[in-house]
């Protein structure tokens, strides 16, 4: 009953902010026409009316389609006469009434997007690192482009492209993307400056960027592990202050948050290497715990967190799963009779089970298997008050420049014969509920609310290109209008806007096949049939 009580508050989550951003732009439209006395025939919440009121020559509906609403201004129309809701025909709007309500959707899409930055400029947006001004190489694929090019173990990126950064390592992973051609990166060895130029390449230990054939990394970076303490916890009676970096834990080196609770997670007292204020400090005696309340049962896999199924990407020596004979590319069809799919969480099917034996169907080498295997318990550990989390403070301001950055790099890589980037990977409706529902189904609502903050600012951003049918184009159209003094002949403007409309429709169809291929890779049927066919032919 919980389960389907959070999967209703995901859903209404979702369809609640993804809807107001289009509704918020509406009101925008609805406010600055009655300022300006626009006729307006109705104003809607939702899609669909299931109920209405009329006062003052405006009817106000509730749809039961909460995907955002509409607002009904027939004068905004520049192709024909307009007519109202009686078939009367209506007075011409001067040119400057029509950009005032035409840019007031965009505007009011970028004043929600500050109102949700200042949020996120508050409490901070969830990141994978801190801030940085370099990056040092943790680890590194001798087959990957990078190595090729002189990058090693132990460098210390300082510069991407030439320029200094300051960043998390997801915007430093964007700016790579988005890179035209070679990536140039400026690392200090030895005290040295060097140059490092590489042409990059798909990397398909990332499965989902590989799937989607773009590049990524064959390096792995250091993330210092950056500790907050809470006051009068064991954590702060072993010593450990909020703001330290663990630099060691035992012998082992911890180079990133996974090593860190990887360690942690052994039984016994442990000695801790920090690094507080610019001094080395060892910390002996430290013990983690059983996480009160929480015991799960697992097979022993790791799965590969990009892809589009269940693929196993490594199996933990004699765990349950290497006993029963998985190996890593198996992929995870079924447990038991319950059909399991990537956001499926196997141990939960498993902890519900009692831990009881079950049979795993998978696929290997396009041939299914039965294995039956019996979970162990597993109860991880903690070192109590002590968590680890990175967040970004940006200004409002820099939240919605960078979405301004992000929105030229992308239209720029489209454009571009030398980028990775291209119109297959841009994403419709579905594919952005898909992303917010994920993020506030693991948990993490300002993450959400950051994808949505972009959103709006992408809303306000894509509407204001001059293109007929969006409300740039009423804009240039206005103010071309205000020039050449008359109205655009309609034999100009008709077919404009026919041949807009039509690629509208287009470009969403076409968004929305890329939507559903990367939610069911249905289109990798066809390439499996194909090989079939070879193979069957040979």
């Amino acid at each position: 009953m919980l389960n389907i009580l959070f999967y209703i508050y995901v859903i209404f989550f979702v369809l609640f902010f993804f809807g107001f951003c289009i509704f918020i732009h509406e009101l925008g439209h609805f406010l600055a026409a009655k300022w300006r006395k626009l006729h307006i025939v109705a104003f809607s919440i939702g899609f669909k009316k299931i109920w209405a009121y009329k006062r003052n020559g405006i009817e106000y509906r509730i749809g039961c389609l909460p995907f955002g609403g509409y607002v009904d201004l027939p004068q905004l129309d520049v192709t024909g006469p307009a007519y109202d809701e009686n078939k009367k025909e209506l007075p011409k709007v001067k040119p400057v009434d029509r950009i005032i309500v035409a840019f007031a959707g965009p505007f009011f899409n970028v004043l929600f997007g500050f109102f949700l930055a200042t949020f996120l400029w508050i409490y901070g947006i969830p990141s994978a690192s801190p801030v940085m001004d370099s990056f040092t190489v943790a680890s590194i694929s001798e087959n990957g482009p990078e190595y090729k090019a002189g990058l090693r173990q132990g460098d210390k990126i300082v510069e991407i492209n030439s320029e200094k950064f300051h960043a998390s390592w997801e915007k430093v992973i964007q700016e790579m993307l988005f890179t035209i051609g070679k990536i140039h990166l400026g690392v200090e060895r030895d005290g040295k400056l060097i140059s490092i130029t590489y042409l990059p390449e798909v990397n398909q230990d990332n499965a989902g960027m590989a799937k989607e054939g773009l590049p990524y990394p064959f390096f792995k970076p250091e993330i210092p592990v950056i500790i907050n303490i809470k006051k009068g916890s064991p954590a702060a009676s072993y010593g450990l202050e909020t703001g330290d970096r663990i630099i060691k834990i035992g012998s082992t080196s911890i180079a990133d948050p996974e090593t860190f609770f990887k360690e942690i997670n052994k039984t016994g007292d442990f000695t801790a290497t920090i690094a507080r204020k610019g001094k080395i400090i060892t910390l002996k005696d430290l013990t983690s715990s059983n996480i009160e309340n929480y015991k799960t049962y697992i097979i022993g896999v790791m799965l590969e967190p990009d892809a589009n199924e269940l693929r196993v990407a490594e199996v933990r020596a004699d765990s349950p799963a290497q006993k029963a004979g998985i190996i890593p590319g198996d992929i995870i069809v079924k447990v038991n009779s319950t059909l399991v799919f990537k956001d499926t969480r196997i141990p939960e099917i498993l902890t519900k089970e009692g831990g009881k034996q079950a049979t795993f169907t998978i696929v290997r080498n396009g041939k299914t298997l039965e294995l039956n295997i019996t979970p162990e318990l597993y109860t991880p550990r903690e070192i109590q008050g002590l968590s680890i989390a990175y967040y970004n403070h940006l200004t409002p301001w820099e939240q919605f420049l960078n979405v301004i950055e992000m929105s030229y790099q992308s239209l720029r890589g489209i454009f571009s014969k030398h980028s990775s980037i291209s119109a297959k990977h841009m994403s419709g409706p579905l594919g952005i509920v898909t992303v917010i529902g994920k993020a506030v189904y693991n948990g993490s609502i300002l993450y959400a609310l950051n994808i949505i903050t972009i959103i709006t600012f992408s809303l306000a951003l894509l509407n204001l290109l001059p293109l007929p049918v969006l409300d740039g184009g009423h804009i240039v159209m206005s103010f071309i209008e205000i020039i050449i003094r008359r109205p655009i002949p309609q034999m100009i403007v008709n077919p404009l806007y026919t041949l807009f409309v039509v690629l509208l429709i287009a470009l969403m169809l076409f968004v929305t096949f890329n939507d559903v291929n990367r939610l069911t890779n249905f289109t990798s049927l066809f390439k499996k049939s194909q090989t079939s066919q070879t193979e069957t032919k040979k």
